[in-house]
């Protein structure tokens, strides 16, 4: 009985909603169904209600209409109420409301239960043994818990990193095979479990699978090098190349009709997975702003690869900010899920350095993309409010880089790793050593002046963006 629960809209509303879910969310942040059987259960009424509320409470924000959108609060608060009542009910359609409710929650800023609802849909995985192959299942059951399965292992390496938090997930063991092809996947019928395996591709999340992988190594080090007291930096330039060559394999062993061109584009939303393609090459040019982001510290040694590291992150930097414009223009193919917001300040604060200390005739065009980010920002605070914590973040290290410009800004240090990765918790104001305190600054007088006239440009943008609703 659901004496208490709230009705299910109309079925025209429902299909919409799910509609919405799949253009938006699905395959982006995470792939948990096969879309002709979330349509077909949701027309014949057997789909599980705490799943409708999960994406209900997603996806109403994308409405056009302003009476559905309304909802999506009372949706959401349906959805985790339902959820949790069926906390004991350990199965699949559990493990998806659990995942759709820690979005939820991450849409909420309520990091802590975001982290809950994580957690159990990652026991129940280990519960249920997802990893295992069961050939006595159709074809759609065992891709569905497959695409479950490596949705809890990217999620785990983006929300413990987003805490500050340990790993679930730790690489060794059994795994299941990675995603197949999102188009040949749709195609499925629930009957079939006879596998023709010489027709069987993979699809793009291997390759965020492969992507996200990486990104764990690159978390690793950079807590790695924050801890430690003294850094070789023989050492610390080898570990980066050893990740940068296993990104660079990735961009090359991505199959031809993967490489992002504008023809490929056209071709992936043609295929109905235009937002999941940018989605992937967007992870691409995050970690690898990510790797480099150390080497904007310019209390490091300068030296000739130092220097090409830094200019790689800018490269990376530039390459997001491209990527977002360009599948802005292209329609029905914007990436406009919550975990974009952040990525897209990791981008800003690369830009932000390069009108800070960056030669003049880099200022135009990195004012250009500063200001283009910040309007993308803009308009993903409207669909998510946890974009805006997001956007505080970024207002909190301009602050910190104008105070510090001189000194080296973008040193390379916890609070740094906070801001680059714990996403998920506000970024308080960066307290500075005795030894910064006391420098003498009246040697940069001349530089004072000119960072001065540059803060004012960094400062407008990010405060004009700031007052827009």
């Amino acid at each position: 009985m659901r004496d208490e629960s709230l009705p299910l809209p109309s079925i025209d509303v429902v299909l919409d909603l799910i509609d919405l879910y799949i253009c938006y969310i699905h395959d982006k942040p995470h792939t948990l169904f096969h879309e002709p059987s979330l349509k077909n259960s949701a027309k014949d009424g057997t789909s599980s209600p705490a799943v409708l509320f999960g994406i209900f409470g997603l996806s109403a924000r994308f409405s056009s209409k302003e009476d559905i959108r309304t909802q999506g609060h009372a949706w959401a608060s349906e959805a985790k109420r339902l959820c949790q009542q069926g906390l004991e009910d350990i199965c699949v359609e559990s493990i998806q409301a659990c995942v759709l409710c820690g979005n939820i929650c991450l849409a909420e800023s309520n990091a802590d239960a975001e982290s809950l609802y994580f957690v159990i849909a990652n026991r129940m995985a280990q519960l249920l043994k997802l990893a295992n192959e069961n050939t006595e299942e159709d074809l759609v059951t065992r891709e569905v818990k497959r695409r479950i399965w490596w949705s809890l292992y990217l999620i785990d390496r983006w929300a413990s990193a987003g805490l500050g938090l340990p790993r679930q997930f730790h690489d060794g063991g059994i795994v299941p095979r990675i995603p197949m092809d999102e188009v040949a996947f749709r195609s499925l019928r629930v009957s079939e479990t006879i596998e023709d395996l010489e027709k069987w591709q993979p699809g793009m999340w291997s390759h965020m699978i492969t992507l996200v992988k990486i990104f764990g190594h690159i978390q690793d080090l950079n807590k790695a090098l924050v801890e430690s007291p003294h850094w070789e930096e023989e050492d610390i330039d080898s570990q980066v190349l050893g990740l940068a060559d296993q990104l660079a394999a990735f961009e090359r062993d991505l199959p031809s009709m993967l490489v992002f061109t504008s023809e490929n584009l056209d071709l992936q939303v043609r295929r109905g997975t235009g937002r999941t393609f940018v989605a992937l090459h967007m992870g691409y040019h995050h970690y690898s702003t990510l790797l480099y982001y150390q080497y904007l510290d310019q209390s490091r040694p300068i030296t000739p690869r130092t220097r090409m590291f830094a200019h790689r992150c800018k490269h990376h930097a530039k390459a997001f900010c491209e990527l977002i414009e360009s599948s802005a223009l292209h329609g029905n193919a914007e990436a406009l899920h919550n975990v974009v917001g952040h990525m897209t300040v990791v981008s800003s604060s690369v830009h932000l350095h390069t009108l800070l200390l960056g030669d003049d005739d880099e200022l135009p065009m990195a004012r250009q993309r500063l200001e283009y980010n910040f309007e993308y920002l803009v308009r993903l605070r409207t669909i998510w409010p946890s974009v805006d914590l997001m956007m505080k973040r970024l207002i909190t290290f301009q602050d910190a880089c104008l105070r510090m410009a001189q000194l080296g800004t973008h040193r390379f240090d916890k609070w740094m790793v906070k801001f680059l990765l714990q996403h998920a918790l506000a970024l308080d104001e960066k307290v500075y050593s005795d030894n910064y305190l006391g420098t003498d600054l009246q040697g940069f007088a001349i530089e004072d002046q000119r960072l001065l006239e540059r803060s004012r440009v960094t400062e407008s943008i990010i405060r004009v963006s700031d007052t827009i609703i």
